[in-house]
């Protein structure tokens, strides 16, 4: 699963998980990429917040289905 965060002056908006509710808040990109890259990256059912880490971090953004790679062949750039 790829994934592009949605940010907004080098941060992005995000949800925590605190037992039955949650806590909005934005933090910096760096940051939230470190919770991504260390983190199980799972499907979300949060409007909105479509990228889940461990259930318990949801980050604005899109999420990409990774499809098979198409090559262009005979195209000049």
């Amino acid at each position: 699963m790829s994934y592009k965060l949605k940010t907004a002056n080098g941060k992005v908006a995000f949800l925590l998980k605190t037992g039955k509710d949650f806590v909005k808040n934005q933090m910096a990109v760096a940051s939230a990429q470190h919770i991504i890259d260390t983190g199980e990256v799972k499907k979300s059912d949060i409007e909105g917040y479509p990228i889940n880490v461990d259930d318990k971090w949801y980050f604005a953004g899109e999420v990409f289905k990774k499809s098979a790679s198409r090559k262009t062949e005979g195209v000049a750039e």
